[in-house]
Parts: C-alpha cells; structure tokens; sequence
C-alpha cells in the first residue's frame, strides 16, 4: 500500500464519462424534448396502424378516418417521428419542432370540432390534451435557451477581426487557445473554418446579406453557438458580433467565450 490506496481495489470510474457528457450538451433539453417526441410520433403511429376492429369503431378513430384513412395518419406520424430522431442531434431542429407542433394541434383541432358535431361527444377532452401537448413543443422550440459562460485562461475573450468577405484579419491569444490554430495558421482564413460544415452557409448567406444592407439584425446580441477546435472537436460558446463601417469595407469584430451548456445563466 502507499498513499492511502488499498491494494486490489478497483480503479474509480469517472461517471459520467466524457463522451456522455459531449453528447448530453450536443443533444440539450430541446434535443431531449426531441427524444421524446419522437418516440411518442411513433407509438401514436403504430396505435393507428395496428388498430383492432373495436377501436376502429370509437368515435376517435371515426373521426380521424372521415378525414384521411388511419394508415395515412400512420404514415404521417411515422415520417414526423423520425424527422424528431433524426434532428435530436442537429442543431437545426426548426423543421422537426414546426412539423410536430403543428400535427398535434391539428390533432385537437378536429377532436375540438368533432365535439361541435356532435361525431364525438366526448372529443374535447382528447382535444385538450392534444392541444395542451402542441402548445407545449411550441412553447420548447420558441423558448430562449440561457448560456451559462465560462472563463477562458488569461481571464480575458477570445477575440477575432475579420473583413467583409469573413477571412480573419487577427485573433488574441485566448481565441488561439479556444480553437487551437496559431494566429499565423490562421490569418487570411475564412471564419467558416472554425465552424461544423453544416453552419457554413448560412454564415455566407448572412455576410451577403449585411454587405447589401449595409445593417445587421445580430450587432450586439449575445448568440448560442457551436465552434470547431482544429482536432474536429465541436463545442459550444457564446457569441457577439459587432460590424464596423470603414471607408475600405466592413470590418467585424467577435468576442467569444466557451459555454458550459444551458442549465444556469449568465454570470
């Protein structure tokens, strides 16, 4: 034995691991809500695809089949669940939220009239519940979601100048050591390099419309994004952006700070 250690003992496992970190702050509470989406659009999907002859016959599915045959509403559910899966973990979940969304309340709305008809007495009761859960996935994929900052060493952001077309013209130390590039690597680069693929367009598309606008709707707001360290790694951070307006062009200015995912807020 020496320092306290018993011999034989089992090594402690960090729990949880790094990887199960990475991925619960990739996946998030909206990736989570996602998740669960997703899987329920599937198991509403096999209720109308495999539905006895009885629950054919309920004034529910009645109703549903004067609109469209339960194999179809099967379908529909079946595609919106996967989409769900599918965006759990990307960062452009609008498409799978709206679809979601917009599903369920269609869901109550025909319970709702249903009701009025007179087709099903006792529809608004499921109409409630089916619009009580669109209101809540509209509720998650509108909620603005808090970053909590962390403290880069040195104290200080990392900050990076680039010019109108989005090559960067210089970074601080700190930036260096958030992405792992050296300011000489990195200079004369597009600032896409330092972002997922899947971001890059809709960056260009967003320095294209500033040049013909001469404005940008983001100057001064702090935004949630994602960053790409040089060995491939993702992470998350916090960005604000500020346009300069010269003579030569527009220059932007970044400050960036690492985030530790979306539990707390700003400190």
């Amino acid at each position: 034995m020496s320092n306290g250690d018993v011999v034989g003992a089992p090594p402690l496992r960090r729990t949880p691991s790094r990887a199960i970190t990475r991925i619960l702050h990739r996946v998030g509470r909206r990736g989570a809500s996602l998740a669960f989406i997703g899987l329920l659009s599937q198991a509403i999907a096999a209720s109308l695809a495999f539905a006895t002859p009885e629950q054919r016959s309920a004034p529910g599915y009645a109703v549903l089949a004067s609109v469209a045959p339960l194999i179809a509403w099967a379908l529909v559910w079946c595609a919106t669940g996967l989409l769900c899966l599918v965006q759990v973990f990307v960062r452009s979940d609008r498409v799978a939220f709206a679809a979601a969304t917009a599903l369920f309340l269609l869901y109550g709305l025909l319970y709702l009239v249903s009701t009025f008809t007179g087709a099903n007495p006792r529809g608004w009761v499921g109409a409630a519940v089916w619009l009580a859960f669109g209101s809540w996935i509209a509720l998650i994929a509108t909620w603005p979601e808090a970053v909590v900052v962390q403290r880069l060493p040195g104290g200080s952001a990392a900050v990076i100048v680039a010019d109108e077309a989005g090559c960067i013209l210089s970074w601080n130390p700190q930036a260096a050591s958030l992405f792992g590039w050296s300011t000489n690597e990195v200079v004369g680069q597009p600032l896409t390099s330092l972002m997922p693929v899947r971001f890059r367009d809709q960056h260009s598309e967003a320095l294209t419309r500033v040049r013909t606008s001469g404005s940008s709707e983001l100057a001064g707001r702090l935004m949630p994004l994602v960053g790409l360290h040089r060995d491939g790694t993702e992470f998350a951070i916090a960005l604000t952006v500020n346009a300069w307006h010269t003579d030569e062009g527009v220059t932007y200015t970044g400050v960036i700070r690492p985030t530790g995912g979306s539990d707390v807020g700003l400190d």
